[in-house]
C-alpha cells in the first residue's frame, strides 16, 4: 500500500476556523477529507462528490454545534465521517452499476521506478494487494486504510468505525493473514 504524505492532525481550532470560513483551515480540512475518501474509493467520479458531502457534514455539524469537542477525538470524528461518506457513495455506485468493472480499473498503472524489472515486480505486487483489498467489504478496507495509511491506534479505529476494540484487533489480524497467504504484504 502506498502511504499518503503526512497529514495534518485535526484539532478543534482547525475545525472551528474552517466552520467560520477561514480558507486556509477549510483547505486543510478539505485536503484531509479528500485523502480519506480517495483512500476508500481509489478513483472515479464519485470521489469528489463523497469528499464534498463529508466536508459539508463536518462544517454543518460544527456550525450547528452538533459536535462536542470534549467528548470525541476530533481527528477520529472527521475520519469517521469521511470514511462513512465514501462507503455510502461506494455502495450507491455498486448498486447503480451492477455491471462488471474491469479488473484493476481503479488502480494506478504508472510505477515510480524506471527499472523494467522493478516496475514489473511493483505492478505484480500492487495487483496482488489490490486484488485482495478489492474483494474486501467496506469495513475491512477501512480497517486496513486506517491502520496502515493513517497509523491510527486500534482504539482510534474502533471509535472512527463505531465497532468494538476486540473486533478491530481480530479483523486486522485475519486481514493480515489473508494478505500473507496471497503473497502480498503491507
Amino acid at each position: 500500500m502506498i502511504k499518503r504524505q503526512a497529514t495534518h492532525r485535526i484539532t478543534v481550532e482547525l475545525l472551528e476556523a474552517a466552520a467560520r470560513g477561514d480558507r486556509v483551515a477549510g483547505g486543510t480540512l478539505a485536503d484531509f477529507i479528500y485523502g480519506w475518501v480517495h483512500s476508500v474509493l481509489h478513483a472515479g467520479p464519485d470521489v469528489d462528490d463523497a469528499a464534498q458531502e463529508a466536508f459539508m457534514a463536518v462544517i454543518v455539524a460544527m456550525r450547528t454545534h452538533r459536535y462536542d469537542a470534549s467528548v470525541e477525538d476530533k481527528h477520529a470524528w472527521v475520519v469517521k465521517i469521511a470514511v462513512r461518506k465514501a462507503i455510502d457513495v461506494r455502495r450507491r455506485r455498486e448498486r447503480e452499476r451492477q455491471v462488471f468493472e474491469g479488473p484493476g480499473a481503479d488502480e494506478a498503472t504508472d510505477p515510480v521506478s524506471t527499472d523494467p524489472i522493478s516496475r514489473i515486480e511493483q505492478r505484480q505486487r500492487a495487483e496482488r494487494v489490490s486484488g485482495v483489498v478489492k474483494d474486501l467489504n467496506e469495513t475491512d478496507r477501512a480497517l486496513l486504510l486506517l491502520r496502515y495509511q493513517e497509523d491510527l491506534s486500534y482504539e482510534d479505529i474502533a471509535q472512527a468505525l463505531s465497532i468494538p476494540l476486540g473486533t478491530v484487533k481480530s479483523r486486522l489480524s485475519r486481514l493480515i493473514e489473508k494478505l500473507k497467504l496471497s503473497g502480498s504484504e503491507l
